[in-house]
């Protein structure tokens, strides 16, 4: 496992290999092998013994490990936190937002100045308002919005707060513990209508509008009279109302090449998944004019049609549109209606009908309705014989794999800055990770060096011991103070204020704590999947407790330890 994210890409490499064949019944080696080294894998004799066993030629066996190429993390790489065999998996499907379509940064500008505009000729709020810029790099996913507070705070995964701000301005350590010291282990923030989760990247549009509002209201509480929280809502109807009201969608028909990224994978992988077999949908809440719009435009980009499809609805064996999800998981009374997509009209669907073998002949293209019309209209045996592809950590990810035991592949398109950022800096990396390690061996050895100096209590080797801790409580002190700088250093060039999506501090954060317990699989884009065959099976890293991690450290030679200790000296000089 990286310190990097809850999961590494399924790809054997030699070292996981190595892990593998270690974990192997010893006693069969011993009682089948004249040899008695415990590095049985990597001795020469072993080695072939293991691969002439599994039925490789001994001649050939040393040919056989050249030609396994090791794998290297890349930014298209398809992470795994639970084991999944694509062969047991009957249908797949996506959502359309930020999975199929990625957007730039002008779309959701559209939402922030249309919902500025709303809330000045609307409900009346100062004009000045309409002068706040719309700076997206403030925040990021993953983040919390406290809207009784005013606040917007990153977790880690114990839920305790290791970064607020009250608007722009970041608090103190002083005032964010005041705040937030108590932990929220027993909150649900799922629940509790004071915080609300940043679970896709439009998330950041309201986290950047009620900053502004937030640092207005303290400048001037006599034009914003309104409670924080009662502010959040006005402005999220806001936001809100710029879906519903055509502010965004009518100008993304007018130019979509402006506001949606072409991706050229799209269609590759999608006929690739139908022609191995497999069932395919495509699950939106955005409703048919829209989906039409966007979906004609990545086909038209994506190299447009082939000898065999008329539309990118061949693409699809089904497609629900306005699925108001997480209500279409949650429930199984909604109504289910069809699409003329010709007239943009619907009918209604009489439940009895879903099962038939001729129901999609008249169309495939739905509106509503609920899961349990999905699974008839596929012909799924079980909920975990679906997997399904979307951004929102909550509707499309948390709701489906607790409800209904989907299983689940979560787009994260921050993954690609920060494996970028992780190789640009592996040095400061592994220099962090060193200091770390140097730091907890001297909290244990300054410990034991207190234990001895109790029992010797007096005398020259409590003379000697005292000397001997002073020096070390000085070594550790400036480590302490080393780390923390350097830290923070390596921390903000993943991202100037909130530092790694996956870590708060040295913890996981509360958002990869929800990937590694929610989502299957995880990728920068859908398109990834283009890489995969339906035959592929998704093998997890070993989970690793502390008590693993430090078992292997203590088995581990640091052999840049002279390296550290000379990096050290030298600032200590400086």
């Amino acid at each position: 496992r990286t310190p990097t994210f809850p999961a590494i890409s399924c790809l054997l490499t030699l070292s996981s290999l190595r892990s593998y064949t270690s974990s192997l019944n010893s006693s069969f080696f011993k009682k089948n092998s004249p040899l008695k080294s415990k590095n049985y894998f990597w001795n020469g004799f072993r080695r072939n013994y293991l691969l002439t066993s599994m039925g490789v030629e001994k001649s050939r066996s040393d040919q056989t490990l050249r030609l396994v190429p090791k794998h290297l993390t890349s930014e298209k790489d398809v992470f795994c936190n639970r084991e999944l065999n694509m062969k047991q998996i009957e249908a797949i499907g996506f959502d359309m937002d930020y999975t199929l379509a990625q957007y730039y940064s002008s779309f959701e500008l559209l939402a922030f100045e249309g919902a500025k505009n709303k809330l000045v000729n609307m409900l009346g709020y100062p004009k000045e308002i309409l002068t706040f810029p719309y700076n997206s790099c403030n925040f990021t996913r993953g983040l919390v919005i406290d809207i009784k507070r005013g606040n917007i705070i990153k977790m880690d995964r114990h839920k305790y707060v290791r970064v607020a701000f009250h608007g722009n301005k970041e608090l103190s350590s002083k005032e964010r513990k005041k705040i937030y010291h108590a932990s929220f282990m027993h909150t649900s923030l799922n629940n509790d209508k004071n915080f609300v989760n940043m679970d896709t990247l439009f998330s950041v549009v309201d986290s950047v509008l009620f900053a502004h509002l937030i640092d207005f209201k303290d400048s001037n509480p006599e034009k914003i009279p309104q409670p924080y929280d009662l502010l959040f809502n006005e402005m999220r109807y806001c936001v809100n109302m710029c879906h519903n009201d055509g502010v965004i969608k009518d100008r993304v028909a007018e130019e979509p090449e402006k506001f949606i990224m072409p991706d050229h994978e799209i269609l590759p992988m999608l006929r690739r998944l139908k022609s191995e077999g497999k069932k395919t949908f495509l699950l939106t809440n955005s409703l048919w004019d829209y989906t039409s719009v966007v979906m004609n435009f990545l086909y038209k980009e994506g190299g447009g049609r082939i000898k065999g499809e008329s539309s990118w609805l061949d693409l699809f064996d089904v497609i629900i549109v306005g699925s108001c999800k997480p209500n279409f998981i949650l429930q199984s009374n909604s109504a289910l209606f069809r699409v003329n997509t010709a007239t943009n009209t619907l009918t209604n669907v009489i439940d009895e009908e879903v099962s038939m073998d001729h129901f999609l002949n008249e169309s495939k293209v739905f509106q509503g309705g609920n899961w349990t019309h999905l699974h008839k209209i596929m012909k799924l045996s079980s909920g975990d014989r679906l997997l399904y592809v979307g951004d929102h950590m909550y509707s499309d990810i948390l709701r489906s794999k607790r409800s209904l035991g989907w299983r689940t592949c979560l787009i994260v398109p921050e993954l690609e800055n920060e494996i970028k950022t992780h190789k640009d800096h592996k040095g400061m990396r592994k220099y962090v990770n060193e200091l770390r390690a140097r730091q907890y061996d001297l909290d244990e050895y300054t410990d034991q060096l207190r234990l001895q100096i109790l029992r010797e209590e007096n005398g020259a080797k409590a003379e000697h011991l005292n000397k001997e801790l002073d020096t070390r409580m000085v070594e550790l002190n400036f480590i302490k103070r080393t780390l923390s700088e350097e830290g923070k250093k390596f921390h903000k060039m993943f991202h100037t204020y909130w530092g790694q999506l996956f870590k708060s501090g040295y913890q996981d954060s509360l958002f990869s704590q929800q990937v590694s317990s929610y989502a299957c699989l995880y990728t920068s884009k859908a398109s990834n999947l283009v890489s995969m065959s339906c035959s592929r099976s998704f093998r997890p890293a070993p989970d690793l407790s502390v008590f693993d991690q430090l078992l292997d450290n203590s088995e581990r030679v640091v052999e840049d330890l002279r390296l550290l200790r000379d990096r050290i000296e030298q600032q200590k000089t400086v």
